[in-house]
């Protein structure tokens, strides 16, 4: 292998003597793992936000974050006062590394030097938009897509492509039929789809600073799933379908076969692990497990669009996260789901799988309950005529408490990684990467 792994995910939850209290809460900071002919190098470096600077100079955490209220009471946390962290995914485009957050535009950084660039202005000019955290290339036309949610007396949703070479190629904005938090979403060869979940934002409280932007969700699973259906060139309206209830954070892969819509996710039955005082993603601030009860299952949409129907079916009963594919087969009908998973109701994992889409099965590994394994990221044999590769894993061992990058045969995970790379140190948590080959 050769090029660069690039991970992002919250990195900084001190400062001032105040601790943040959810995981979401972090400051960005991106860690590179470059492969090079002499060995593997490993960097990290923080996002340079406007929100990051301004509390690095003041010493103190000045802005309110997803779950953590700054001191002061309402009037310090009264409007939308939520600035981006930069700290949830990294994608590099035309030579400039792209980390993006839920909020606002992405910041912009040297993939060389890890230097921040500064909010880099994406999608129609004079219309910000505050995009969500991941984007899609289609590897057919290399077209980059984006979406953003636009709350309001009405809310919108946005669709934005850029052609390869960054020049934008079209946007559309149309109606959201309810409020939704979107984290991720599907594109076909022609399609975007976009999973709107029941989970109500009451932003009365959030506004008037009484209560955080978690604090303010609340999941009502009898008003279902809402799917919409966007045809990418704009030319056919937009299909709303209903499904049963179930929170996603990540989809796998979607797909157009025989005039049907094929959409492959993990999703869970209630978002316990996410929101709720007790909830896991809280509670791991304080050294205790939380709340996860609900297992996150690969899923399956099987859509219709002419009929206006969806069926669904579960596709694997293991407990997993972090769905990815080979990249080449993005847009295009795929075999495996490459996923982390655990035994029990955990939402922190301890092994990889790969589950067979078609002939069903799975081949797992699994580290043990004192090992943590970050999403996989998949790179590809390319002496290799099919679905062969690697997966980079970013792990935590909690005996040496050491982070290490684990190196595992796409087509073998049973027998274990082929190599760990080991820091000297633990590395923070991290949510996403992105391998750009040299």
């Amino acid at each position: 292998m050769r090029g660069t792994l690039y991970r992002n995910g919250p990195g900084r939850f001190d400062l001032g003597g105040m601790r943040k209290q959810h995981l979401l809460d972090g400051d960005g900071m991106i860690q590179a793992f470059d492969f090079g002919q002499d060995g593997v190098r490993y960097r990290n470096r923080y996002v340079r936000t406007a929100k990051f600077l301004e509390e690095q100079q003041t010493g103190r955490y000045t802005r309110p974050t997803w779950t953590t209220r700054v001191p002061g009471g309402p009037w310090r946390n009264a409007g939308n006062r939520i600035r981006s962290q930069a700290g949830v995914t990294v994608v590099v485009k035309n030579d400039r590394l792209y980390a993006f957050d839920e909020v606002g535009q992405p910041y912009g950084l040297d993939p060389r030097t890890l230097e921040t660039l500064g909010e880099q202005a994406l999608g129609p000019a004079g219309i910000p938009l505050d995009y969500k955290a991941h984007t899609k290339t289609d590897p057919n036309t290399g077209d980059w897509a984006l979406i953003a949610f636009q709350h309001g007396p009405r809310n919108h949703l946005h669709f934005v492509e850029h052609a390869a070479d960054g020049t934008l190629r079209r946007h559309q904005r149309v109606a959201a039929p309810r409020a939704s938090y979107i984290h991720d979403w599907f594109l076909t060869e022609h399609h975007a789809l976009i999973l709107l979940h029941p989970i109500e934002l009451s932003l009365a409280g959030y506004l008037a600073g009484l209560r955080s932007f978690t604090e303010s969700l609340h999941w009502d699973a009898s008003r279902g799933n809402l799917l919409l259906v966007i045809d990418r060139a704009g030319q056919v309206p937009m299909c709303v379908l209903e499904a049963p209830a179930s929170f996603m954070w990540h989809s796998l892969n979607a797909y157009e076969h025989d005039g049907a819509i094929v959409a492959d996710f993990v999703g869970y039955a209630a978002p316990d692990h996410f929101i709720g005082e007790r909830a896991a993603f809280r509670q791991i601030m304080l050294g205790a497990a939380g709340e996860a009860r609900h297992p996150g299952l690969l899923r399956r949409y099987v859509i219709d669009p002419a009929r206006r129907r969806l069926t669904e079916d579960i596709l694997s009963e293991l407990n997993c996260e972090f769905p990815i594919i080979d990249p080449r087969t993005a847009t295009r009908a795929h075999r495996y789901a490459y996923v982390t998973t655990a035994p029990g109701p955990t939402v922190f994992h301890s092994g990889l799988a790969r589950i067979d889409t078609v002939g069903g099965g799975a081949d797992v590994i699994d580290l043990g309950p004192r090992t943590h394994l970050g999403e996989p990221i998949f790179v590809a044999d390319r002496d290799a005529c099919d679905e062969r590769g690697w997966l980079l894993s970013l792990g935590l061992d909690g005996d040496s408490g050491t982070s290490f990058l684990g190196i595992f045969s796409s087509d073998a995970l049973a027998d274990g990684p082929v190599a760990r790379l080991w820091l000297d140190h633990p590395t923070p948590l991290s949510f996403h990467g992105y391998w750009q080959s040299a």
